[in-house]
């Protein structure tokens, strides 16, 4: 394959955010697309190759596979998806997959890095919460910036993902929303309020997250150090379930009308828990989500630990990607409601699993 462009390196192109970042790039004749995958015949991995990308097999944690698949990138986004392995758990974040992966980047002098990575809470405040999913990402963010190899370094933070509701895991665990209905014949949401104004940031990680990054390479000068929220919508868990139930209303862009909007006709409700340590923690890993919570609450809500949630900055760079790609997809960011409406609306959604019960779509990885 003859390279054309700036090489892009990515690193977890198979999962959720790697995969969404390739298909934008590869959308943008500047950019020679580079995906790292540990099975290079997987059906993801063949997907991405028929759309141009160049598909590099083997394993991350190899020096010398990565010094030969990092030459000659101008870029590389990288994503650690949280290895669980217990020199991690314990605190040892150098031994994450995704902080071996940065290392290897300076190593191989790739001029700009975006890095998909979220706040310390163990830091913010002052010890006081051990979250390894959250530190991990935290300390190559930490170790990235101060980083004098890389000529720009970028940091963006996902949001809940609304794909998150074809994990069954996630659903029986949080209550059942938006798939098993209670006892009392709802559709309930169950998790501790996150704090402040209960303001929660939310993306649609197959259609906005790679324009993001994409939006990021376009100017990398301009994001250099600027922690970016990945946020598409923001609304609290107890709208986000109304928005479920009843939809808004919009116009009907054939008569002229304003119609009513019925997403599901399907009963939907958020009851939160009273705080995070009443929520059940049966699970290791759930008893790190209590502290999360706990964590969020502590910051008033504010989940990337720099300021408010917003998502003006996302918007900015989804319409610059959009311009990148020959105005090709989306121009604006998908909210709650059209991801519901797309993926929920009974004539689609409830038919293809025959209603009984969640389903899962796309990969569980982040």
């Amino acid at each position: 394959m003859a390279k054309e462009g700036k090489i892009i390196t990515i690193i977890g192109a198979t999962g959720q955010q790697g995969g969404s970042v390739a298909r934008s790039l590869l959308q943008n004749p500047d950019f020679h697309v580079r995906c790292i995958t540990r099975d290079s015949s997987s059906v993801k991995a063949q997907q991405l190759k028929k759309l141009g990308a160049e598909i590099v097999e083997g394993d991350g944690n190899d020096p010398n596979l990565m010094a030969t698949a990092l030459h000659g990138s101008w870029g590389i986004f990288i994503n650690n998806g949280y290895m669980l392995t217990p020199a991690v758990q314990q605190g040892k974040y150098e031994d994450d997959f995704g902080n071996i992966i940065l290392r290897s980047a300076a190593e191989a002098k790739v001029p700009h890095v975006v890095f998909s990575s979220q706040p310390s809470a163990h830091d913010l405040s002052g010890g006081q919460f051990c979250t390894p999913v959250l530190d991990a990402k935290a300390w190559g963010e930490n170790w990235g910036r101060a980083c004098p190899a890389f000529q720009t370094f970028t940091p963006i933070m996902a949001s809940w993902y609304f794909q998150n509701f074809f994990i069954p895991s996630f659903v029986e665990e949080f209550g059942g929303f938006p798939w098993n209905k209670d006892a009392e014949g709802y559709l309930t949401l169950r998790l501790p309020p996150l704090g402040g104004n209960e303001e929660v940031p939310w993306i649609c990680v197959d259609e906005d997250f790679g324009d993001l990054v994409h939006g990021i390479f376009l100017n990398p000068a301009r994001w250099n150090k600027r922690t970016v929220q990945a946020v598409g919508d923001i609304l609290s868990y107890g709208m986000l379930t109304t928005v479920f139930a009843d939809g808004k209303p919009k116009r009907n862009l054939f008569g002229g009308r304003t119609d009513p909007n019925i997403v599901t006709k399907q009963k939907a409700r958020y009851i939160p828990y009273n705080n995070p340590a009443d929520m059940p923690a049966d699970r290791p890993y759930l008893q790190e989500s209590r502290q999360v919570f706990a964590f969020y609450h502590t910051r008033d809500g504010e989940l990337f630990g720099n300021g408010i949630t917003e998502n003006t900055t996302a918007g900015t760079l989804k319409r610059a990607a959009f311009q990148a790609k020959g105005r090709k997809g989306r121009e604006i960011l998908m909210s709650a409601r059209e991801w519901f409406e797309k993926n929920f609306l009974e004539s689609t959604a409830f038919e293809r699993v025959g209603r009984s019960g969640p389903i899962v779509r796309g990969s569980t990885d982040e």
